[in-house]
């Protein structure tokens, strides 16, 4: 029996989920600065995290900065029955398509789509999606504004006294360029999707530019967001295994303060202010579905005016930001590159 598939069946230890957390503050924390943080050292840390990864239960994400004239949308999708899965399976294929959730209720699939612009996500609705096979109907919500990203949410393994000793990402030297070019940032990119903890002389070596160019190459993207890293965890096998949508109609002197609002709450993995029959949809950890009515009802109470319309619970995650998804729960190690 492998040390991977070991750890699918003993599941994740106090240890573990403090790595889990201390990467999602800090993807690139060294492990000699995080071992004193978690009373252990760099190599149980290294050791550990390699068999996490390895099991599928967390891994790290490179994501391309957000462009100005992108355009993005909440999508529902309808599907024959027996075809949800199918269906899927083809949508994932969509570099656009960054995530796919299938669930409960009137939906079959909700996906999340990151487009280059407006033209191309209207070519999306309009004409692609509603071509594939077991689609039934296909509804869009124009994202407008977002309140709160899934890098936002921890499985909350640490203190706060924990926390705060994580030092932030390291910023770019005065001296150091302050443009790096679009083949360099491509390429960084692909180094990082393999590895997002690869060292500065591995993405040098790849990029054939010297280490302290990588390091100050590397800080100034993530400093100004052309290239972002995260931890992101299992669903099922995380602190907070449930996970619900909820679609929310909301007056508009409250979506104004909502975001301070949802930042006390941090079951909220996901808000953002929509265009359509809602215009706040959220995703919600709970730790039991006992807990999903009581997500509901404190939603309702620091909303003020908010009418929770509609709700639908995650069965399955068969993409989460261009990685794939087993039916069990666990990253299969294959990932689609995103648009």
């Amino acid at each position: 029996m492998t040390s991977a598939v070991m750890m699918r069946v003993s599941g994740l230890d106090d240890l573990d989920l403090q790595i889990l957390h201390a990467l999602q503050v800090e993807p690139r924390v060294p492990w000699t600065t995080l071992a004193p943080i978690l009373g252990s050292d760099p190599a149980t840390l290294a050791r550990r995290w390699a068999r996490i990864e390895q099991a599928g239960f967390a891994w790290l994400t490179t994501l391309p900065g957000r462009a100005d004239e992108s355009a993005s949308a909440i999508i529902e999708f309808s599907c024959a029955p027996g075809q949800a899965t199918r269906t899927a399976e083809e949508l994932a294929l969509d570099p656009a398509v960054y995530s796919i959730d299938l669930t409960s209720g009137r939906r079959d699939l909700i996906a999340t789509l990151v487009a280059a612009n407006d033209a191309e996500l209207a070519e999306a609705v309009i004409e692609r999606f509603g071509r594939l096979p077991g689609v039934r109907s296909v509804q869009s919500h124009i994202v407008n504004l977002t309140l709160r990203l899934g890098s936002s949410w921890t499985v909350r393994a640490l203190s706060d006294g924990q926390v705060a000793r994580i030092p932030a990402p390291r910023p770019p030297r005065a001296s150091s360029a302050k443009h790096v070019d679009a083949a360099i940032v491509e390429g960084m990119r692909r180094v990082l999707e393999r590895d997002g903890r690869a060292s500065y002389g591995m993405i040098a070596e790849r990029l054939g530019i010297s280490p302290q160019r990588a390091g100050d190459y590397l800080a100034r993207l993530r400093q100004t967001e052309r290239l972002l890293i995260r931890a992101d965890v299992s669903g099922p096998y995380s602190t907070w295994p449930i996970v619900s949508w909820f679609f929310v109609q909301v007056p508009t002197a409250t979506i104004e303060s909502s975001a301070a609002m949802l930042a006390q709450m941090p079951e909220v993995q996901f808000a953002t202010v929509v265009t359509g029959p809602y215009n706040l949809i959220l995703a919600v950890s709970s730790k039991s579905r006992t807990e999903v009515v009581q997500r509901e009802a404190e939603l309702e109470r620091r909303l003020p005016g908010a009418r929770i319309v509609d709700r639908s619970m995650v069965l399955r995650v068969h993409k989460h930001l261009g990685r794939l998804i087993s039916p069990d729960g666990f990253a299969t190690g294959e990932s689609i590159p995103l648009g």
